[in-house]
């Protein structure tokens, strides 16, 4: 029975097209969608030194992406939420900053989460060797179900 539902999303549509199935999930069984958002810890924002081709990566500038980055998240997941809400479906929101698998699994274990719900790009051959493939990952590591779409499929 899953109580408590974690629905990665990272703000693209085709993440979004597993909501439609937790959703069921958590109107099925009465239990809450915990919508979850990664941020990269990576900076995503450099900056230029004077007229020099080089970018300078500094702390200040890591720590500033990352703050943006989970601002920007914790926006988007709130208005999720208040769609959800409207629906009457019990909802929570979570942002993490860190490594993409790291974070879910260790996000897992501490919240007692009862099913993962994600999309999945279901890449194979050379695209997959590239990519990997995080649901793999969480899949052994999480000793949770994972309930996956393939978000490339209508």
């Amino acid at each position: 029975m899953a109580k408590k539902i974690l629905v990665y999303l990272d703000g693209s549509e085709s993440a979004e097209k597993i909501l439609p199935y937790a959703i069921e999930q958590a109107l099925s069984f009465g239990g809450k969608l915990i919508l979850l958002k990664v941020c990269s810890s990576v900076p995503l924002v450099t900056s230029a030194s004077g007229s020099s081709p080089y970018l300078i990566i500094t702390p200040i500038a890591s720590e500033m992406s990352a703050r943006s980055q989970q601002e920007l998240a914790n926006l988007y997941l709130a208005k999720k939420a208040r769609e959800l809400a409207e629906k009457g479906i019990d909802v929570d929101v979570a942002t993490i900053v860190g490594s993409f698998t790291d974070s879910i699994i260790r996000f897992i274990k501490e919240n007692a989460v009862d099913l993962v719900a994600m999309t999945t790009h279901a890449y194979k051959g050379w695209k997959r060797l590239l990519h990997g493939s995080a649901v793999d990952e969480i899949l052994r590591e999480s000793f949770v179900p994972l309930l996956i779409i393939n978000s490339t499929e209508e």
